[in-house]
């Protein structure tokens, strides 16, 4: 904001002074900084939209699973924890999954066990954390206590669980709060 206005400062007193080719220097440095700014906003936006892609493409995969009985839900708020990107409860259990495009990271296990955790603690139900990968062809395996998996196994994964359904009338009472 303060080189913009040190660029139309500028500009004003080059035209009181009749240089016109003064006016146009600040003109240029302004349009060149605000394109590097727009640069910037584009360069972060691009992983936004990217990752958005790879929700969709997960929660399509998903929706499936409603044909075998699952209860399938999508990106809900979750009270001081920030978006939950898909949550499936059907006959093998209940499963929180956080969506990630090729890679996750410490923060990203830490937050899927949170999330769970917190779950478990509003169902009343074991909530297994999964993170899957939309790009990555991985083969189901844990670590540090969350399942990573890869898209085009997780429908096959979660019907191939034997963990504790949750309770049906509890899950839509949930359900019907978001």
């Amino acid at each position: 904001m303060l080189v913009m206005l040190l660029g139309i400062a500028a500009a004003l007193l080059a035209l009181r002074l009749h240089h016109p080719a003064a006016f146009a220097l600040p003109l240029v440095a302004f349009a060149l900084l605000a394109g590097l700014l727009g640069d910037r906003r584009s360069k972060r936006a691009g992983p936004w939209s990217l990752g958005a892609q790879s929700e969709i493409a997960v929660g399509d995969v998903l929706d499936d699973l409603r044909c075998d009985g699952f209860v399938v839900m999508h990106d809900f708020e979750q009270s001081g924890e920030g978006n939950v990107d898909h949550l499936v409860s059907g006959p093998t259990g209940v499963f929180m999954i956080e969506t990630k495009r090729s890679g996750y990271g410490e923060r990203d296990l830490k937050k899927a066990r949170r999330q769970a955790a917190k779950l478990h603690g509003e169902l009343g139900t074991w909530i297994t954390p999964v993170i899957c990968l939309d790009r990555r062809d991985q083969k189901p395996f844990r670590h540090d206590r969350v399942w990573i998996v890869g898209r085009s196994y997780l429908c096959e994964w979660i019907g191939a669980q034997r963990n504790h359904a949750a309770n049906v009338e509890r899950v839509a009472r949930f359900a019907g709060t978001l």
